[in-house]
């Protein structure tokens, strides 16, 4: 009996361990599987490899919850795979720091008693009131919404020469809905107040780091607020929450729209600058501010930690008379920046060191339709060539049939261009699978199929989204 009990027991953990094993070897099949599917690849099409020295530049392709890293350096790549990673520190790698923003029209403070004695509550829908007025004289709100933080601050007055409806939200308002605009007067129909040039541009770029805190690049002089780089100072909601009420709608105590919170300090505002255009931290403690000077050339400052501008240099570029927008594309070094002009089919190549430009550059991308798309630049560490990735599209389909002109991503082009515009030294692609989805397309429920396999480019730690 005793031997067979042993037995028993051995022949138990036996199959434990076959199973273990099984299921273990399954695993690892699988996890293989989507590797081989997803891997990443570098494929040389013209030129010289050897080009790539000198250049590093990482990023991830990722296919639903699979994403595979790549590190390319010196020609190298390397990649390593993860199913199902930690999506926090992958926004947090890929992705910059962010701003939303929006504008609304609300009556000043001035008037508001007399527009809110004026007001008549009128049912709007079965479970909706509102309380409907008129006002002539508005003040012009800015909301920012920085992570999960807000700032609120006021751009301009407006006084019209005949009043417009305004109404508010009649309802009680909830915890967070005290937040809301809704809740107080602001202008039905906006084309009587808005200014289209100024009200939903006057943020340029992405927020960036500014000392201790956020900065925003200030894109026009309005009102007494000049063009120029601010700190910017968010609250929370919850803080938001517990402002004390300022004023009436109908008989209920509201917190006014015209309300600021946070705040908005100026760091460096350039006597000359008619359009800010970009902010960006460099080395050494300074941070780049780009601009337009009233001849609308293109200008970059170096500044230090007190606002004071230690270095300064014209970029040579025209910005014209009408809207002028520059991308700081994603870097390895805050030595470096490229920025991509857009509109213009321009790079500009800046490099600083020991507190003073050492170079700066333009590239013409003009007559090359991969170039004017390009999403990621880097120097190298001559400084005489960048290092460019840009989507490549492949058509799908014939004329004339009902799935012709699908445009489809299948790879992305890495691109060597001299900084002396002397020609693309080297051509490459980094092949993500994509290309094996072409079928998929071309059958019969092709409108319902979708590639969702992305590139996206690792950032700076200085350019990256804040952890809050």
């Amino acid at each position: 009996m005793k031997t067979k009990k042993s037995t028993s027991l051995r022949n138990f953990v036996t199959a434990i361990v076959l199973a273990t094993a099984l299921l273990a070897a399954g695993a690892l099949w699988v996890l293989l599987g989507w590797r081989g599917a997803l891997d990443v690849t570098l494929t040389d099409l013209a030129g010289d490899p050897a080009a790539l020295r000198g250049f590093t530049m990482r990023g991830q392709s990722y296919f639903d919850c699979a994403h595979t890293y790549w590190d390319l350096h010196d020609g190298y790549l390397d990649t390593s795979f993860a199913l199902d990673p930690d999506e926090s520190d992958d926004r947090y790698h890929y992705s910059a720091w962010g701003a939303s923003h929006s504008v609304f029209y609300a009556v000043t403070p001035e008037t508001r008693d007399e527009v809110n004695a004026a007001a008549q509550r009128v049912q709007v829908y079965d479970d909706n009131w509102q309380m409907q007025s008129t006002a002539s004289h508005f003040r012009v709100m800015a909301e920012i919404s920085m992570g999960s933080d807000v700032l609120r601050i006021a751009l301009r007055d407006v006084v019209l020469d005949a009043p417009i409806s305004v109404s508010a939200n009649a309802e009680v308002p909830t915890y967070l809905d005290r937040t809301r605009v809704i809740y107080d007067y602001t202008a039905d129909f906006s084309d009587e107040v808005e200014d289209t040039d100024i009200d939903y541009s006057y943020i340029a770029g992405q927020v960036f780091l500014l000392g201790d805190g956020q900065g925003l690049a200030w894109r026009y002089t309005v009102a007494d607020r000049k063009a120029g780089l601010y700190k910017a100072t968010p609250i929370s909601y919850d803080d938001i929450a517990a402002l004390p009420s300022n004023g009436k709608v109908g008989d209920r105590d509201v917190l006014c729209a015209t309300t600021e919170f946070g705040t908005l300090e100026p760091f460096y505002c350039p006597e000359n600058a008619r359009q800010v255009v970009c902010g960006l931290p460099m080395d050494d403690g300074l941070t780049l501010c780009v601009y337009l000077d009233p001849l609308n050339k293109a200008c970059a400052d170096l500044v230090n930690a007190a606002g004071e501008q230690v270095d300064h240099i014209e970029l040579g570029i025209e910005g014209g008379n009408g809207d002028f927008s520059v991308t700081a594309l994603p870097r390895t070094t805050d030595r470096d920046a490229v920025l991509k002009v857009d509109f213009r089919n321009l790079f500009v190549a800046l490099r600083v060191q020991d507190g003073k430009f050492s170079l700066h550059q333009t590239l013409s991308a003009e007559g090359d339709i991969y170039l004017r798309n390009a999403e990621a630049a880097v120097l190298n560490t001559a400084g005489d060539a960048l290092l460019i990735a840009t989507p490549e599209y492949t058509t799908v389909g014939e004329g004339g049939t009902d799935n012709a002109y699908n445009i489809y991503q299948t790879g992305t082009l890495l691109l060597v261009c001299p900084l002396d515009g002397s020609g693309t030294r080297y051509r490459g692609r980094l092949n993500t699978g994509a290309e094996r989805d072409w079928g998929a397309q071309l059958g019969e429920d092709w409108r319902r199929v979708s590639l969702r396999r992305y590139m996206s480019y690792e950032l700076y730690e200085k350019d990256r989204r804040r952890q809050l």
